[in-house]
């Protein structure tokens, strides 16, 4: 997508921005796939002035309308997004379609600055998804589609002290900024999809958001050796990612694919170049701050993919899994046009909600504790021991090591306190498992259970 297009910031910056992909020495990694000429303006944000566009954005709101914004910081509420139209399912925070024209403007202009300035990436993609929306809207899909259908939270007061989340959500976005004492901390889950995927044009402009995602993946497939290929190609099928809404830290414990460290230095650029097209979502300064890191890990990087390395085709999946990084995409049905289009997600293995509620601390957001499964190893039954903090609807789900949904073994609405269900297992083929306690749609930190 090459669209130009004039940053309009508080601040006084304002500059044309049109930047492209540098080809870069095979021998020498570099920590990002985009350089801007000499004549391009590169913005360093810097996190008090979110602060400041954060709280310009809320003088503009009445007092009720900061009450719905606005909110203290707890990981549940982080967890409210989803990649579904938020007619089907609920977002917290105030509805960008109710603002005035001004306060639009305001709110903007924080997702702006809380995004990268690279072209097809960051605030230049956000707007093409805004716009992909809006195509949906009138091609079919009604008001449940639309930019106004976005929503904007605030957990925890922005500020240099202390923990909060900034999160623009609606369907096929979120952007979920994690800022602790002054730091982005996380910014990921970062979810990303576009329908439709081909380009299209709305309001005099034209926009393919997502292809730089693929043309980057594809590539970093396509630079692999008959035999390279061979060992990333996975012959599970995967339907969609596995890290979607709410499938927090069920990361596979056993990495698979292929390894960085046996490839070229050409190699593992194209990968690095694949990583990047995610992380210049995030505001320039951060990003490099984080492609950094996943590129010092490249060595320790797996890539794998499943179905046709073209990603033309449903279910045709790719990942990308670092010590940190992680990047899913998955080709997908159209849903309201009839061409495929991708579901994608970058996540971090430490980073996500910027590290709040690490794995094995599941109590801070679950209605579930204390779980735990007897037998373990499982011959034919066994028996899950948990406690609910309320009501809730229950699912015991047990996935393979790669992440893959295995069985719901259970499903019903249990009673506020400790519980015993007896499940079992007897189809279940020998081998190694993990399994979650889902209540009411949150689901808990996995535990391992093994099948003899």
């Amino acid at each position: 997508m090459k669209i130009s297009f004039y940053i309009l910031l508080p601040f006084s910056i304002i500059g044309l921005l049109v930047f492209g992909v540098k080809n870069y020495p095979s021998n020498e990694l570099q920590t990002t796939a985009f350089s801007a000429s000499k004549s391009q303006l590169n913005t360093n944000i810097t996190t008090q002035e979110i602060v400041d566009l954060a709280n310009a954005f809320k003088a503009t709101l009445s007092a009720s309308q900061i009450t719905t914004l606005e909110s203290t910081y707890t990981l549940t509420k982080a967890r409210t997004w989803s990649n579904l139209p938020a007619s089907m399912s609920a977002r917290l925070g105030i509805k960008m379609g109710t603002l005035t024209s001004g306060q639009l403007t305001a709110a903007r202009a924080l997702v702006q600055a809380m995004t990268g300035t690279p072209t097809g990436e960051g605030y230049n993609e956000v707007q093409g998804l805004w716009a992909a929306d809006d195509y949906l809207s009138v091609n079919g899909g009604g008001t449940s589609y639309g930019n106004g259908n976005f929503y904007i939270a605030f957990f925890g007061t922005p500020a240099m002290i202390g923990t909060f989340e900034i999160q623009m959500t609606g369907h096929h976005r979120t952007v979920a900024n994690t800022y602790i004492n002054g730091l982005l901390v996380g910014a990921t889950p970062s979810f990303v999809a576009t329908e439709p995927y081909a380009s299209f044009t709305s309001g005099g402009n034209t926009y393919q958001p997502m292809i730089e995602e693929k043309t980057a993946l594809v590539n970093m497939l396509a630079g692999l050796t008959a035999t390279q290929l061979t060992s990333a190609h996975l012959t599970t099928t995967f339907t969609d990612i596995i890290l979607g809404p709410q499938d927090d830290w069920i990361f596979p414990t056993t990495k698979i694919g292929l390894q960085a460290n046996a490839l070229t230095a050409t190699q593992k650029q194209l990968i690095v170049n694949a990583i990047a097209t995610y992380v210049n979502d995030v505001d320039d300064t951060s990003a490099a701050l984080f492609m950094t890191q996943y590129t010092a890990e490249i060595d320790n990087t797996y890539i794998a993919y499943s179905g046709t390395a073209t990603l033309n085709n449903q279910n045709d999946y790719v990942r990308i899994d670092g010590p940190g990084v992680w990047i899913e995409y998955s080709t997908q049905n159209g849903i309201i046009l009839s061409p495929k289009h991708p579901h994608s997600i970058w996540r971090d293995h430490a980073k996500d909600y910027g590290g709040t509620g690490a794995p094995l601390s599941n109590q801070d957001f679950s209605l579930a504790s204390k779980i735990v499964n007897f037998p373990n190893p499982v011959i034919e039954n066994t028996t899950f021991n948990f406690n609910l903090k309320e009501n809730a609807v229950v699912k015991i789900n047990i996935y393979d090591l790669q992440g893959k949904l295995i069985t719901n073994a259970y499903k019903n609405m249990l009673d506020i306190g400790n519980n015993s269900i007896t499940v079992n297992l007897s189809d279940l083929s020998s081998g190694n498992y993990i399994y979650n306690i889902e209540t009411n749609g949150v689901k808990s930190i996995s535990n391992k259970l093994i099948k003899k």
